[in-house]
């Protein structure tokens, strides 16, 4: 702002002032500004601040505006800006940064600080900036401290970065500036580093020599402009950050066990048998873990369930044998294989001999007690032993006379039923009486002996002994009448006349 033009500000306002003033007072309000610190020191292109303060002495208030007045020479090369407004209705704070050329010569300055209202007028407060020697001045500034690995193990290279800024300086860009890596009081390096600029630009600075992780809790430390100082840093507690971490003790190694149970298992051929598989971790992170098993004789299968996963785990195993599997004691051996780590375990299966397809008989009930004339039943029943499948043909011996014994079915497959029923006529002979009921079929028979007691029957009846002989006295009536018809046949032929002969005339008369 040119001398000419504060002037012409300040005569106006003064004019303003002095014309509300003829006029009296308008409102009855008054206000104070403060401005702290009193003195701040500056170099040549460095940016200051102060706190402005606008309190409010009598009510009510009204909009005052903030502003450097009255404008002096000794102000020229400074720049003045307020935030976050240059206005605002008492009380209430703003910011004064006041910048500094780097032209400007060092010396004390007055800055009057004035707030304006057109009803009250100025109210001013002075400050002093002290502009002193231009010297290498730059605020360094570290920050966000990593790692990588973020969290290391026992013997991982590592690295480490930091980010550097300027927050300000006095002086032109490219820059340089000493950066130190210290690790538990040990320097990991240090090197002079270009910083291109503007102020406030991040550069990431990477220490290339990567550590070897050790177990134990570590900082690591990150100096800006370390001692002996090349620059006047304002604000040295931003010129260091440091990085806690911890490396864990390294895990154990990966170990498991495996374990069978039973240990020993028995089986017929044809049949299946299983083992129970744990496989438990012993140390370490847990790895895949496959399983395996060797051994097996021609006409036996396995299956795992599962065959692989992590442990601790359990799994089945399922041995399946065919009938053709030779009959013997067999040591199998179980292998478990993950993570570079080899566990065996034996077991042993023993198979017996696949038993003969063949059938079994029974009769229910084995024995019955009836009277002559009577009949009873029985139940015959073919099983299938080790999967016979043949049907089979039923019969009877030992049925005794007078009496009919008769299926409901005579074949039948494995599995099925035949009711047997025994009829007994009144000349069945009484007492105990075996009768066998025979199977055969597959080129296997089988037999089962029934016991049929016949008691003595009660006398027939009249009309049960008529009916009984009915057929005998039919007979005999039919027999006599066809002697009868050829007796009277004879008898007619016999005294029948002679016919006459055609010559045999009697005599005339």
């Amino acid at each position: 702002m040119s001398r000419n033009k504060t002037r012409i500000i300040f005569i106006s306002l003064l004019s303003v002032f002095l014309v509300l003033q003829s006029c009296g007072p308008v409102y009855a309000w008054d206000f104070i500004v403060n401005a702290e610190p009193e003195t701040v020191f500056a170099f040549p292109g460095q940016t200051v601040s102060y706190t402005v303060q606008v309190s409010l002495v009598t009510p009510p208030a009204a909009v005052v505006s903030l502003l450097v007045s009255p404008w002096t020479p000794q102000l020229d090369g400074l720049s003045f800006s307020f935030s976050p407004t240059a206005s605002g209705t008492p009380p209430f704070t703003r910011t004064l940064y006041v910048t500094v050329s780097f032209s400007k010569a060092p010396g004390p300055y007055t800055i009057p600080v004035a707030g304006f209202n057109a009803a009250t007028g100025f109210r001013t407060d002075y400050v002093q900036l002290m502009v002193l020697e231009a010297a290498p001045i730059t605020d360094w500034s570290l920050s966000n401290p990593a790692m990588n690995p973020q969290s290391p193990k026992i013997g991982d290279p590592t690295t480490f970065s930091v980010v550097l800024r300027t927050l300000s300086t006095n002086q032109p860009y490219p820059q340089s500036v000493r950066v130190a890596a210290i690790l538990d009081g040990t320097f990991l390096g240090s090197g002079t580093l270009p910083y291109p600029g503007p102020t406030g630009s991040p550069r990431t600075v990477t220490l290339t020599t990567p550590w070897v992780a050790t177990e134990g809790h570590h900082t690591m430390l990150w100096v800006a402009d370390p001692s002996p100082y090349s620059y006047q840093d304002p604000y040295r507690y931003n010129n260091e950050i440091a990085l806690s971490f911890t490396v864990a003790a390294a895990p154990p190694p990966f170990d498991f066990s495996v374990s069978v149970s039973p240990p020993t298992q028995k089986v017929t051929a044809g049949e299946s048998t299983s083992y129970v598989i744990v496989v438990l971790l012993v140390s370490g992170v847990a790895q895949p873990v496959s399983l395996s098993l060797v051994g097996l004789p021609s006409g036996v299968t396995h299956t795992f369930n599962p065959i692989s996963s992590n442990p601790t785990f359990q799994s089945t195993l399922e041995v399946i044998t065919t009938k053709t599997a030779k009959p013997g004691t067999y040591t199998l051996s179980l292998t478990a294989s993950g993570g570079g780590v080899i566990k065996t375990a034996s077991l042993t299966l023993e198979i017996e001999a696949a038993p003969e397809e063949d059938f079994t008989i029974t009769v229910t009930p084995t024995s019955s007690e009836i009277e002559q004339g009577e009949a009873t039943t029985y139940v015959i029943t073919v099983n299938a032993v080790a999967g016979f499948k043949s049907a089979v043909d039923l019969s009877t011996s030992g049925v005794p006379a007078e009496t009919v014994a008769s299926f409901s079915q005579t074949k039948i497959t494995t599995g099925g039923t035949s009711i047997l029923t025994i009829k007994t006529s009144r000349k069945t002979p009484t007492g105990a009486h075996a009768i066998t009921v025979v199977a055969s079929g597959g080129g296997k028979t089988h037999d089962a002996t029934i016991v049929l007691t016949v008691k003595q029957g009660k006398p027939p009846t009249v009309s049960e002994t008529l009916a009984e002989h009915s057929l005998i006295i039919i007979i005999l009536l039919v027999a006599l009448v066809i002697v009868l018809v050829t007796f009277v046949a004879l008898f007619t032929m016999k005294h029948k006349p002679s016919p006459r002969s055609p010559l045999d005339l009697p005599p005339r008369r």
